[in-house]
């Protein structure tokens, strides 16, 4: 799937045409997994250079209150925007992406993008995964039990033919409810197990979507992986919160990140972990964008371990976003505004 210019609501593409308002609820029924999966893939196949402006992502914070704003420009599908969030994680946070037509200017979507942050998630692991993981890879062991492991899993089982999954939370009642749930929105067997290393066990694609909070004690163990499996884990996202163990990348035959390592290592602190351990290993991750690109390697034998680390981008945020507003015209879903960041000519 190749990302298009996105038009307004009405068909225009100028600054007079409609902005398509999205709420959260419109972004889930507006969702079609593997068109984000392939809408974000297309995305990441640009490096930044002349079709790809990716500046640093800018944060600020007052008093407890953060600010993080993530910008992109992308010639290749027309389109220019932000994904910003604001808020703290004891109040809670608010997310928001802002389309705009390249050419014209023109706001062509606002989203909520609560869902959508979590689908983008889950469609980049599903890219990884289509590239990593083996190809007759069925069965899938997931280490969380809340939104962001029921996008990934969803992403995982539009790439590769699952048949069954295995799912641990440390709360009996989420993983039983996760398990009731998804099985019955994939079609496919669920079933909750007691323990972390008992969804590992036998798994062909582990998947990490962990909380474990601040300072604390690591999902996923490298002494549990077993040869042949593809690990994802998009849990640490912060440089106080852990998910992964060293031992994960150490175990790896071959790690791949969705940035640059120093980005990625400046955020997660399981790479800082990492890197505290190994620097020179850590440092010489390649990117999703460099497999894509076949500049690198990703998996070579059928019994390689492969394991992904996503931090996010702006360019994953947009490209799902672009997906998600097309598929939202398709069905008349959300709502057309007019008069919104009119032109001004000087």
């Amino acid at each position: 799937m190749e990302l298009h210019q996105v038009p307004s609501v009405d068909g225009d593409a100028h600054p007079n045409g409609s902005t398509l308002l999205l709420s959260d609820d419109d972004v889930r029924r507006s969702c079609d997994m593997a068109a984000v999966v392939d809408a974000v893939e297309a995305a990441l196949r640009d490096a930044p250079g002349p079709q790809l402006a990716l500046p640093p992502r800018s944060y600020a914070a007052v008093e407890g209150t953060f600010l993080r704003v993530m910008p992109a420009i992308m010639s290749r599908a027309g389109v220019l925007g932000l994904k910003m969030l604001h808020g703290s994680f004891e109040r809670g946070v608010r997310y928001l992406v802002v389309l705009c037509d390249l050419e014209t200017g023109a706001v062509t979507g606002v989203l909520d993008a609560a869902y959508l942050t979590a689908a983008r998630t889950g469609a980049t692991s599903g890219v990884a995964t289509r590239h990593l993981a083996r190809e007759d890879a069925e069965t899938v062991g997931v280490l969380g039990a809340g939104l962001e492991a029921e996008t990934n899993l969803a992403a995982v089982a539009a790439v590769r033919p699952v048949t069954r999954v295995k799912v641990f939370s440390p709360r009996p009642a989420r993983r039983a409810d996760f398990a009731a749930r998804m099985g019955a929105a994939l079609g496919i067997d669920v079933v909750p197990v007691d323990t972390a290393r008992a969804a590992v066990t036998g798994a062909d694609v582990v998947v990490a979507a962990t909380n474990t909070g601040a300072g604390g004690p690591v999902a996923l163990h490298g002494e549990w992986i077993e040869p042949g499996q593809h690990v994802v884990s998009i849990g640490s996202t912060m440089p106080a919160r852990r998910e992964v163990d060293v031992a994960t990348f150490a175990r790896a035959d071959a790690v791949v990140f969705d940035a640059p390592a120093d980005t990625v290592a400046a955020e997660s602190g399981d790479v800082l972990a990492w890197r505290e351990r190994d620097d020179r290993a850590a440092t010489a991750v390649p990117t999703l964008t460099q497999l894509l690109g076949a500049e690198v390697a990703g998996r070579r034998r059928a019994d390689d371990v492969t394991v992904f680390k996503s931090i996010g981008a702006a360019t994953q945020d947009l490209a799902a976003a672009v997906a998600v507003c097309e598929r939202a015209r398709e069905l008349a879903i959300g709502t057309p505004v007019r008069g919104l960041a009119d032109l001004k000519t000087f």
